[in-house]
């Protein structure tokens, strides 16, 4: 594939994470719950990749769970939350452009007594701290909101939203799978917030309860997550065996996995502050040269509260999945929305949302930039993606 342009979906490993990873798939291949030596040094470095995670993300080690990816850190989450502390009440808020593994968790907690507030968001894909609190109810004990979506990159306003959550009492979690790695915050205590750095260092303080990440959104393996978990939260684990990560979550630990995932987030965090600005002007200048260049685009989501690296456009006339068909043979990878989704043929729930025109919906994609994205290759893009769109609409005609 000559451009790759669906880093959303998966990032290229990066090559520390690859190197952190392959002693623990070929030499160093003890079960890190076994008492002699081998077992003993697989578990030194799940130690030391929770403790690496728990630097970058400005938390404690022992707060950090580790899982199989962002699916399963949702559920983890959502369901955990509400069974360890549905006696003091029943009520979720959410909003209508959440990740599937958000929204189907909060759904199957409906059928299991769980009563439900769905917010929407405006044009932009955007939610307000005021329609929050308009929200809560006595008995509300979960706010469950995305950092960023998936599929439009737009930002919540997670800092107030957790402001607002922890002054009544209320646990906040987010599913921060598209946030990390790319946006820059601290989870740290409320107390320590005032040591965090300062300056011009662009770190946002997060007073939340919970958060969702995946290393394979960062340059790290696939099949590997986190679950930051506040202490002092009480969860019900969602996979039932062996008392792995503090007994939240059974079973064998992917060493390699986790090891490489912490090398990724690592290498990810020191550039962060270069990176972002660069990808953030690709971006822009992606999208200018689209709107521009091609009558009847239009971009979805915030321009100003926007991932660094989404380009979600749609274009009216023409049907996404023969956009998508043409530009792979053409030597450039792109999806229709969410990995997860983009196979369904289907206008997404999160497109729906925005209630753009009628004309434009089945004709949305989505281009995710990563730093090691080029100028030429953005440039490269929107031309095939003019000279398709143009031969489409021809074909209509």
């Amino acid at each position: 594939m000559a451009i790759y342009l669906d880093n959303a979906a998966s990032m290229k490993t990066r090559a520390e994470a690859l190197a952190a990873a392959m002693p623990y798939l070929a030499e160093e291949y003890g079960n890190p719950s076994s008492l002699h030596t081998p077992g003993l040094s697989a578990k030194k470095a799940i130690q030391k990749a929770r403790e690496d995670l728990a630097t970058c993300l400005w938390c404690k080690p022992s707060e950090i769970v580790f899982t199989s990816g962002g699916t399963e850190s949702d559920n983890l989450a959502i369901k955990g939350y509400f069974e360890a502390n549905c006696e003091r009440g029943k009520h979720i808020i959410t909003t209508n452009i959440e990740h599937h593994a958000v929204s189907g968790s909060i759904e199957w907690l409906r059928g299991h007594g769980a009563e439900v507030t769905v917010l929407p968001v405006d044009s932009e894909g955007l939610i307000t701290a005021a329609q929050v609190a308009e929200a809560i109810r006595p008995d509300t004990i979960l706010i469950a909101i995305q950092y960023a979506n998936n599929e439009i990159g737009t930002v919540q306003p997670i800092a107030e939203i957790a402001t607002l959550a922890r002054e009544r009492g209320i646990a906040f979690f987010t599913d921060a799978v598209q946030a990390v790695g790319h946006v820059p915050f601290a989870l740290g205590s409320a107390e320590g917030a005032g040591k965090l750095p300062a300056g011009d260092t662009p770190y946002n303080y997060l007073g939340i309860t919970m958060l969702a990440g995946s290393a394979h959104k960062f340059g790290g393996p696939k099949g590997t997550g986190f679950l930051f978990v506040r202490e002092g939260t009480k969860l019900v684990p969602q996979m039932h065996g062996g008392p792995q990560e503090m007994r939240l979550r059974a079973g064998t630990e992917h060493v390699a996995g986790i090891v490489g995932m912490a090398a990724a987030l690592i290498g990810s965090c020191r550039e962060l502050r270069e990176s972002s600005r660069r990808v953030r002007a690709l971006r822009n200048a992606m999208i200018d040269r689209i709107l521009a260049e091609i009558p009847d685009s239009r971009v979805n989501g915030s321009r100003t509260n926007r991932l660094p690296g989404n380009v979600s456009v749609s274009f009216a006339g023409v049907e996404a999945a023969s956009v998508l068909v043409m530009m792979d043979m053409a030597g450039i990878a792109c999806s229709g929305g969410s990995a997860c989704t983009s196979a369904s043929g289907t206008v997404s729930h999160v497109i729906e949302a925005l209630h753009i025109p009628m004309e434009y919906e089945n004709g949305t994609i989505r281009m995710t930039i990563s730093p090691a994205t080029t100028r030429a290759e953005i440039d490269a893009a929107v031309t095939a993606l003019e000279g398709i769109v143009e031969k489409l609409r021809a074909g209509r005609k």
